[in-house]
Parts: C-alpha cells; sequence; structure tokens
C-alpha cells in the first residue's frame, strides 16, 4: 500500500508543479514531445511524463468542457496540504517545467528503494546531501536518506545508466512494471491500460471471472521485511460479490480468492503466520470464523483458495479457474465494491467517510469495466469525465 501511495503522491505533485497553466490560456503545447530521461538496468518499476502535458491535456482540456467545480476544489485542497519548505542544498537547481520527471523503484538484492528524478541544470555535482544527487541532466532525490550501501548502488546504477530522448504523447503514459511495458490511455470518459501477455514460465492459475473480478501479480517478499507472512504471495485474483451486515452486526463478505505462493512451503509459512496473529479469528481445519461468518479456504498445490461460501464456490470441492493469459486482468460491476446489504444506521454511518462515498459515486457513474486482447478498459457515462472524476477519488484519499 505504500508503493502505491507514492505513486499517487508523485502524480499530484506533478500536477501541482505544472497548474501555472491554468493561469495562462494562451499556452499551447504539442501533443507529442521529446525529453531526456534516464533507464536504469535495476529498476523494478519506471515512470516517466512531462507534468505540464498532463496538466493540459487530463485536466484543463476536460475542464473548459466539463468546468466541474469538485474538480477545482480538489486542486485548491492539494495546493493548501502540499508545502515546499527552503531547502539550502537545492538553491544551486533550475528546474525545466517542460523536460521529463521520473519515478523509478531500484533493486538493491531484496532492497527496494525510491528514486525521484526532476529534469533540470544544477550548479554542483554529486551528492548534495544523503537524499539529493546533482546530475547535468537534473536532479536525483529519494524519500527518505540513503545508506552507504544504497548510495554506492545508486552511483554504479547512473554510471550505466542509458539516456536517451524519449517520445510523449497526450493522453498516453507508458511505464515499465518487472521489466513488462505497460500503456494507460485516458480517453474523453474512460481510460485503457494496455497489459503485456504473461509468459509462458509465469503463467498460472486465475479466477473464471464472476461479480467484480481483479488478477494481478505480486512481489511483496521484495517490497515487505523477510519475517512478513504475505513475503511469499506471487498472484492474487478475486471475485468480489459485496457485503452484509449479519444478526449481530458483523460484517459477512462474499468472495472468492485464490492466493499463489512461490511454493508449498513459503504457503506453510503464510498460515502458520495467520493463524498466530493475536486477534479474535477461530481457526479450524477446512475454514476459519471471522465476525460470527464462517470462511472456507483449500490447498491447490502452491494455490489457496479462500471463499465465503462453499456451498457456492467449492463445487465437488472444485473452484472454477482458468489459465491466466496476462499479468492483469479487470472486469465486472464495480458497484459491488460499496453494496453492504442489511447495512441500516451503518450505511449513514459510511457515507461520512470520504473515501466510501468517492468509490460509490464512481461506481454509480462506471458504464463498464471489461477485459478484452491484453487491454482493461474502464469507461464512464457520457456526462462525465474521466479525469476529473479519477482525479476526485485520488484526492479524497488524502483527506
Amino acid at each position: 500500500m505504500k508503493f502505491f501511495k507514492e505513486v499517487i503522491s508523485l502524480l499530484v505533485i506533478l500536477a501541482l508543479i505544472g497548474t501555472f497553466a491554468l493561469l495562462s490560456p494562451f499556452l499551447v503545447l504539442p501533443k507529442a514531445r521529446g525529453a531526456i530521461a534516464p533507464d536504469f538496468s535495476s529498476q523494478d518499476f519506471s515512470l516517466q511524463l512531462i507534468p505540464i502535458q498532463v496538466v493540459q491535456t487530463w485536466i484543463l482540456e476536460q475542464q473548459s468542457v466539463s468546468k466541474d467545480v469538485e474538480v477545482q476544489e480538489t486542486l485548491k485542497n492539494f495546493s493548501k496540504k502540499i508545502q515546499f519548505k527552503e531547502n539550502t542544498a537545492l538553491e544551486g537547481f533550475i528546474y525545466n517545467p517542460f523536460g521529463a520527471v521520473g519515478m523509478y523503484v531500484l533493486a538493491n538484492g531484496q532492497q527496494r528503494y525510491t528514486c525521484y528524478f526532476l529534469a533540470g541544470s544544477n550548479q554542483q555535482a554529486g551528492w548534495l546531501s544523503d537524499q539529493y544527487f546533482a546530475h547535468p541532466n537534473g536532479l536525483f532525490f529519494f524519500n527518505k536518506a540513503l545508506t552507504p550501501v544504497l548510495k554506492q548502488h545508486f552511483e554504479a546504477n547512473l554510471k550505466s545508466a542509458k539516456w536517451t530522448t524519449k517520445k510523449f504523447e497526450a493522453r498516453k503514459l507508458k511505464f515499465e512494471l518487472s521489466k513488462a511495458p505497460y500503456l494507460l490511455e485516458w480517453q474523453k470518459h474512460g481510460f485503457a491500460l494496455h497489459v503485456p501477455k504473461e509468459s509462458i514460465q509465469d503463467k498460472n492459475t486465475m479466477l473464471q471471472p464472476s461479480g467484480f473480478h481483479l488478477s494481478c501479480p505480486l512481489a511483496l517478499h521484495d517490497l515487505l521485511g523477510e519475517q512478513t507472512p504475505l513475503n511469499g504471495l506471487t498472484a492474487i485474483s478475486m471475485n468480489y460479490y459485496g457485503a452484509k451486515l449479519n444478526e449481530k452486526q458483523g460484517l459477512e463478505l462474499a468472495f472468492e480468492t485464490l492466493l499463489s505462493f512461490q511454493s508449498g512451503a513459503k504457503l506453510d509459512e503464510f498460515l502458520s503466520a495467520v493463524q498466530k496473529l493475536d486477534n479474535e479469528w477461530e481457526w479450524h481445519q477446512n475454514y476459519v470464523r471471522i465476525n460470527d461468518a464462517n470462511y472456507a479456504f483449500k490447498r491447490d498445490g502452491n494455490n489457496l483458495f479462500v471463499c465465503s461460501s462453499p456451498q457456492k464456490y467449492l463445487k465437488g470441492g472444485n473452484f472454477a479457474a482458468q489459465l491466466k493469459t496476462q499479468s492483469l486482468y479487470c472486469a465486472g460491476d464495480p458497484k459491488l465494491l460499496t453494496k453492504l446489504d442489511n447495512a441500516g444506521w451503518a450505511a449513514a454511518v459510511l457515507e461520512l467517510f470520504p473515501i466510501y462515498r468517492a468509490l460509490n459515486d464512481l461506481s454509480d457513474r462506471t458504464k463498464s469495466v471489461s477485459t478484452n486482447n491484453q487491454t482493461i478498459s474502464w469507461q464512464l457515462h457520457s456526462k462525465y469525465y474521466a479525469a476529473g472524476e479519477f482525479l476526485k477519488l485520488f484526492g479524497t484519499a488524502f483527506e
């Protein structure tokens, strides 16, 4: 979760960097432009973009049509929350607003650290502090001070980094995850995420899509400590059908999930660690009782299947699965994400939480979510604009 918050935070900050475009109605930017940016041999994740291009195409063009007051208020709230403190170490750095900005997750063995790049010029070169490194093409900074070992690792990677002039297109955001390329294409009333095919050696099982479905790979062993129970989890596949409050006002979830692990030993470690957690869960041989609700589980090789109703989802002792052919898969009705039956007074309480209201609004405004030919498509109804709606959703995550 921390990793995804960092990604969201980066996009927010980059948008704010370019908000001066709001004050310049005569500024015209080309639909595509080139900018130099690095690629590292040890990067697990990389994303580069030109902030002012994103602001123009994702926000300004849609705002000129939709004139959504809530989007304007969201931008104002972001600007109030993000305060830039004076940093004497950066006095010699001049930011290039038309240059590229990047985010990278670099790997040093099992350790990962995050690095950001801002295009510009420096009066100095090398380490300005444990968090800032000046380069002729711009400034690198890190979310926390690096240890001497990581500083050496970064320097070695920087020496071998490939600096190329990349083509940045309006409404198209390219990024790389685990050496595989992804393309996020924003449209007027939705977006399309083009994902790579699953390689033959990485193919594994996913659930047959139903309800609201999500299947994706995971590498939590790279981001969490070695003692974390989930450090052997490699993929998750889930069908979610909503929730309800039972007679004792306990929350019952309706779902089926398939967890894939590196090995049977990693699965054993996970089950052992989870059963030792300090909570009120009641563990039995084939099910666990949580909040007066029973959830069944079944081992299948290196996989663990968990569901809310074995009568529905484990017919004849088998769950409905298929071979996964692409790295990400998403489809179904997003309204199920906020569905809560028998809510009563709890429904009014949930409305007090901004993130619940935002998810509820987004699901109501969604026309369809589907996956076809390595493309995940999320389309809104024609009177709603994608950039504004998703910006408002991100905004509530920071309230």
